[in-house]
């Protein structure tokens, strides 16, 4: 199985493509994610948003919850040893603050946030900022592909082996079957 880590070794080394990477992959990754997909039920990156009222300026991601929210996303492709600063949400959370929007999210891949940044993200405020971050990534259940340009490809269904009692039922039917010619399997 692949790690969040490798995956993200498979990330362009341009900083602007690797960041458009990770967008699609933060999409991807709520649409597959065994935790987050139960309670997505649309997404969109900003440029495909029915409602954007204009170019990207913080908001990567937008998304309906099940129970009609409206999230915005923001996604931080970061090196891992890089410390988010309060100017790297102040523009998220400015544009999140319009109506419509319910929650954010911001997700990153990095650990790291600076005080000021947590503060921020952490104070009162009318639209609560939930944070999924490197470790979450790393902790999840979710079966990552080998590399970026996997992200579209079709998932191979595993064929399912039969567990112990079921090799033995099988067995003992195919058994029974050599020695009577007639019956019924149920």
């Amino acid at each position: 199985m692949t790690t969040f880590k490798e995956l993200y070794a498979t990330f362009d080394p341009d900083a602007g493509i690797r960041g458009k990477q990770f967008e699609r992959f933060v999409k991807w990754f709520l649409k597959n994610d065994p935790l987050w997909s139960s309670d997505i039920e649309k997404i969109w990156l900003w440029k495909e948003y029915p409602e954007k009222w204009g170019p990207d300026c913080g908001i990567d991601l937008v998304f309906k919850h099940t129970n009609g929210e409206t999230w915005a996303v923001q996604a931080k492709c970061y090196s891992p040893n890089y410390s988010i600063t309060k100017a790297d949400v102040d523009t998220f959370l400015s544009e999140s603050g319009r109506h419509g929007i319910d929650k954010r999210l911001l997700i990153a891949t990095t650990d790291l946030i600076s005080a000021n940044a947590k503060q921020v993200c952490d104070a009162p405020q009318a639209k609560e900022v939930t944070r999924f971050m490197l470790s979450h990534f790393e902790s999840s259940s979710q079966e990552y592909p080998k590399r970026i340009e996997d992200l579209d490809k079709p998932k191979k269904k595993k064929i399912p082996e039969p567990r112990a009692h079921q090799i033995e039922a099988i067995a003992a039917v195919a058994k029974q079957f050599k020695t009577v010619d007639r019956g019924q399997l149920i």
